[in-house]
């Protein structure tokens, strides 16, 4: 991947996501999320300019929408793939996603840590107020 080409600041993530290339299903963590696409690793490489269809269905409702790949690069045993999206709504779709996925993440360790069950809505105030100033904003 050359550097120059970024458009987009990465956040690292690791929300989990599924996704169809070909005929072949997968499911992997996202390795880190843009506002122009996403980057995971993956044990098959991918050709530039496939096809790729992508789900996160972290909270409801879930996100799936076709994407290109845009790059792939061998690291070690496994390939990472970028994955970039045109359409902006889409683009921003995924973003609050990302967002909806690290409320969720929250709430289920709120309760492992504390035994706090919280609703869906009390965890999305309380991660708000307390790591809404450090969620990258949209580029």
């Amino acid at each position: 991947m050359i550097e120059e080409l970024r458009q987009f600041i990465r956040h690292p993530s690791n929300i989990p996501i599924s996704y169809r290339l070909g005929k072949q299903h997968h499911s992997q963590p996202a390795r880190d999320v843009s506002q122009g696409g996403l980057c995971f690793s993956s044990q098959q490489p991918a050709h530039v300019g496939d096809s790729i269809l992508v789900e996160i269905n972290c909270g409801r409702p879930g996100f799936s929408a076709e994407g290109i790949v845009r790059w792939c690069s061998q690291e070690g045993r496994k390939y990472l793939i970028g994955v970039g999206f045109k359409d902006k709504a889409v683009r921003y779709a995924m973003r609050m996603v990302e967002q909806v996925c690290h409320i969720e993440a929250y709430r289920r360790r709120m309760e492992a840590e504390t035994g706090q069950k919280l609703s869906t809505e009390q965890a999305a105030f309380r991660w708000i107020a307390e790591n809404a100033a450090d969620f990258p904003a949209a580029e």
